[in-house]
């Protein structure tokens, strides 16, 4: 969609706004686009020069950032800026927002920027300030805020989409009738719960168990940015839909076309798209070619890559 702005001398393109959507992310950091303002008349049209960016693979092959590399049109001054960690806290939530959104050319794998490094820094850190954070309204309806739930340093991690009512009660994330379900499945594919971490995108339970809304996942995305900083882990496993389309991308197809696939996500680690236990919890069945049945051939090769690792 075009959206048209009109030549003043107090007013400029913010270009660090548009960042996520013009340029591809590198090893080194972000950038900067200085753009050319329009003459009156014309259109800004967003679209029209995503289009004409260089295409960037689709995110199937596990391409580090640092192999994507880094180009731009003729026409267009691009900078690199010092350090990631200049981004203002408003800036990162327009990053977010942009990820979340799809405002990108469908198929641009894209990386979310480092925050800020946090001085000492934990686990136990990010839960206590999640259980005091009121940045959107699910602080009102919640019991318990739910962080996570493992050890401190870890090869894997799963992620959810939010709580249920079981974990709002307890503040233990997949303790419900869903988590004991994977919890068997993660048993009999040779996984140690205490081994993994296992968390969802919100930290408080939605309403109703509603889907996370656009502001909550902004608000709680830098609480899961830091816990992935400090787990460092090699690999994650997306459950659901929701989780899915927020990790690897908006624009990716459903779970039912791509579970069991690999994909860099925009936390730049391998991430496999999962069915969400409640999903399998629909049909007992474990015929060839059920959810059930696909999970258990996923399971099996994400402890193959686990193992391997």
């Amino acid at each position: 969609m075009a959206a048209k702005r009109k030549k003043s001398d107090d007013e400029s393109i913010e270009a660090v706004d548009l960042i996520t959507l013009l340029t591809p992310s590198s090893a080194a950091g972000c950038y900067e686009a200085e753009i050319q303002r329009p003459v009156p008349g014309e259109e800004f049209d967003l679209l029209k020069i995503a289009a004409n960016l260089p295409d960037v693979p689709e995110p199937v092959s596990l391409r580090s950032a640092s192999s994507a590399g880094s180009t731009h049109k003729p026409g267009a001054t691009v900078h690199q800026l010092p350090t990631p960690e200049q981004k203002t806290p408003r800036q990162s939530e327009q990053e977010i927002e942009s990820l979340l959104t799809g405002m990108r050319k469908p198929g641009r794998p894209q990386r979310i920027s480092p925050l800020p490094d946090i001085a000492d820094d934990s686990l136990e850190r990010i839960a206590d300030e999640i259980g005091q954070c009121q940045k959107c309204d699910l602080c009102k309806t919640r019991n318990k805020t739910v962080p996570g739930a493992g050890p401190g340093s870890v090869k894997l991690v799963f992620i959810g989409e939010a709580p249920g009512g079981d974990e709002d009660a307890t503040g233990i994330p997949f303790v419900g009738r869903a988590g004991q379900h994977l919890d068997k499945i993660l048993a009999a594919a040779g996984f140690k719960r205490e081994e993994i971490f296992i968390c969802n995108i919100l930290k408080c339970r939605p309403p109703e168990n509603r889907d996370p809304t656009l502001p909550e996942m902004i608000s709680c995305t830098p609480y899961l940015q830091r816990q992935l900083r400090l787990l460092k882990p090699s690999l994650i496993a997306c459950l659901g839909n929701v989780a899915v389309k927020f990790v690897i991308g908006p624009d990716s197809p459903g779970i039912t076309r791509i579970h069991g696939q690999w994909f860099n996500s925009i936390f730049d680690i391998p991430t496999m798209a999962m069915y969400h236990p409640s999903f399998l919890l629909r049909s007992a069945t474990r015929d060839k070619g059920s959810p059930n049945w696909q999970m258990w051939q996923d399971i099996q090769s994400l402890k193959q890559r686990y193992d391997s690792l």
